[in-house]
């Protein structure tokens, strides 16, 4: 007996919901499908457009006029409404219909000085261009967003090309955001050729960023740099001692910078070399020594032992009058008629900080001024003293690794504070109480230098009173010097200021014056610069009249003030013999005279400091 087969009704509605299910999935599919590729083909179209307007504005550079026309007029098939491409074809129609034989290289010129685009359209144009009518503040418009991508994309020469056609056109157009724009893409293209090897033209670029923005530290650095760098490779070497001088300015900046520190290394070692064949020992032991700080090898120690060999005969030879070995007292090196040894300064010490050449830890030593005795060490991995007026507490920068910062130390006792834990905390001053310190510090997330005042307190970081930096705190007053600008980052120079931010004064209008240091007194402030007379000098400024007195001229490196507790001496350092001293010269001018050389290496002179106390 056959059975009648039938699917329960259920069975049917299960079959028609998975089939609409089914349908939905293959349509949904399909206009995911379509979507996609609308996408793509979009994306390969913009993706075309931008590479047609490079080739048109590589094209235009190199003065190939009819490529870059071919190359906009392919945009425009692409994307009829794109307004650079529009202005593109107007203005090489103009430029070909006006003169058709003239050579690719003086179009190329003739496009560059008639870099605004015309807003007139060029007769007889093509009917498959399309033409748009736009007013100015358009084409403007799309001229900045264009030089926008472009600096997005990192493409900055065609960003900068979009912004000098804008500000021929129209100087007032956004001045702002264009001075900012202006200046990156300068920066950036100094990068570009600074990477390149191209470092006249990285120069000249530098040049206008700054014209922009003059108070920009990094980029002047940055530029200082490789105008001392060309400087470097322009060198003849006939003054060995100048060629030192040049690159220990650049490794004091940046010890790392392109091959400075071989190339010091190897002008200390020719240079001790032709001094040793001078029999000048004394001069080449220090150029020896100066070499095996950056670098070290057994050649060079042999050298330099010989040569300090040498030097010990000779002094001893001075000394009795008498002749030893090959040396006399006539083959001595005679002593600069500007620096004296004798009638100088005897009141005080002075604390300085520098590197050992052994262990490579900066320390602090004290000296006694006129006293003949070695300067004795104080504290390991410290630099730029500061002694409380009573005596009783040393302020310093901290370079241990677990202690970084401004810390405070007894020297009775033995005490150590950390007061800021903040690395790129440094140069600290005292105000006339012993109470407060004052401190320069990048710390902040735009590296921009600024003044912090703080109690001295335990871990204290203080508050920031300023931007500016290498402050010194007013012996008496509740005053501060500093090296800053005024608000609008301009009239850079030094300044003081009062402690709570008030009475902001500029005190000279030369950016490059730096390392301010008051006079006990508070009538004048000493300072270094190396802007006004071609190389580092120390001068002072009386703060009544702003007159400024040059105080040393030496084509050496004069850095580092510090004024005596009675005022009428100004310590510094120098390296105007060859190898690094303390020197001192008169408050208002004068011989100057030597007081003792550095114990270590201070080529990284900005990290360090020189204090005077009593």
């Amino acid at each position: 007996m056959i059975r009648n087969l039938r699917f329960p009704v259920w069975a049917w509605w299960l079959i028609g919901a998975i089939t609409v299910l089914a349908a939905a999935i293959l349509i949904f599919s399909v206009v995911l499908g379509v979507r996609a590729g609308q996408q793509q083909v979009e994306t390969q179209r913009r993706q075309q457009i931008g590479i047609a307007l490079q080739r048109a504005t590589d094209f235009q550079a190199d003065g190939n006029l009819r490529a870059a026309l071919a190359e906009y007029q392919k945009v425009l098939i692409l994307d009829a409404d794109n307004a650079v491409a529009q202005e593109g074809v107007k203005t090489l129609l103009a430029l070909l219909e006006s003169n058709p034989s003239t050579p690719p290289d003086a179009l190329a010129a003739g496009q560059e000085a008639t870099a605004t685009p015309t807003v007139a359209s060029p007769p007889n144009t093509s009917p498959s261009t399309p033409t748009a009518v736009t007013t100015p503040s358009a084409e403007l418009t799309a001229a900045w967003e264009s030089a926008q991508r472009a600096a997005r994309a990192g493409r900055w020469q065609e960003a900068l090309n979009y912004l000098v056609q804008i500000q021929q056109s129209d100087p007032a157009f956004r001045p702002n955001e264009m001075q900012e724009m202006l200046f990156n893409a300068y920066v950036n293209l100094a990068l570009e050729r600074d990477n390149a090897n191209d470092l006249q033209e990285a120069v000249a670029l530098y040049d206008k960023a700054l014209a922009l923005r003059p108070t920009a530290g990094d980029v002047r650095r940055e530029r200082d740099l490789i105008a001392q760098y060309l400087e470097v490779l322009a060198d003849t070497g006939v003054d060995p001692s100048a060629t030192i001088r040049r690159l220990q300015m650049i490794y004091a900046i940046d010890p790392d910078y392109r091959d400075v520190e071989e190339r010091l290394h190897q002008a200390h070692v020719r240079y001790a070399d032709r001094l040793a064949g001078d029999e000048d020992w004394c001069r080449a032991q220090d150029e020896y020594n100066a070499a095996l700080i950056i670098a070290s090898s057994p050649t060079i120690v042999a050298k330099r032992d010989a040569a300090q060999t040498q030097c010990q005969l000779a002094a001893a030879a001075q000394m009795s009058g008498a002749v030893v070995g090959a040396v006399t007292t006539e083959t001595m090196p005679a002593v600069r008629t500007n620096v004296s040894t004798s009638g100088g300064p005897t009141v005080g010490r002075i604390l300085y900080s520098a590197v050992d050449p052994i262990s490579g830890r900066s320390q602090v030593l004290s000296l006694a001024v006129g006293k003949d005795e070695t300067a004795q060490m104080l504290l390991q991995d410290a630099a730029q003293p500061a002694l409380r007026k009573d005596g009783g507490r040393l302020v310093f920068r901290n370079l241990r690794s677990d202690q970084m910062g401004i810390s405070g130390y007894d020297p009775d006792n033995g005490l150590l504070i950390r007061f800021s834990t903040f690395v790129e905390d440094m140069l600290p001053s005292w105000n006339a109480q012993g109470n407060r310190i004052v401190f320069a510090s990048n710390r902040e997330g735009d590296r921009r230098w600024r003044i912090y005042t703080m109690w001295a307190e335990e871990k204290n970081n203080g508050s920031m009173l300023t931007f500016g930096e290498s402050p010194n705190w007013h012996p008496t007053a509740d005053q501060i010097v500093y090296r800053g600008c005024d608000e609008s980052g301009n009239r850079c120079g030094l300044w003081t200021i009062s402690a709570d931010g008030s009475n902001a004064a500029q005190l000279t209008a030369t950016p490059a014056d730096d390392r301010p240091v008051w006079a006990p007194s508070g009538t004048f402030v000493a300072f270094m610069s190396n802007a006004r007379d071609g190389n580092f000098e120390i001068y002072r400024v009386d703060v009544a009249s702003r007159e400024v007195t040059r105080l040393t001229n030496h084509p050496g490196m004069d850095i580092l003030p510090a004024v005596s507790p009675d005022g009428r001496w100004i310590a510094f350092v120098s390296n105007r013999d060859g190898s690094w001293k303390i020197y001192a010269v008169p408050s208002t001018g004068g011989e100057v005279h030597l007081i003792a050389p550095i114990i270590g290496d201070i080529s990284r002179f900005f990290e360090h400091g020189l204090h005077w106390t009593n």
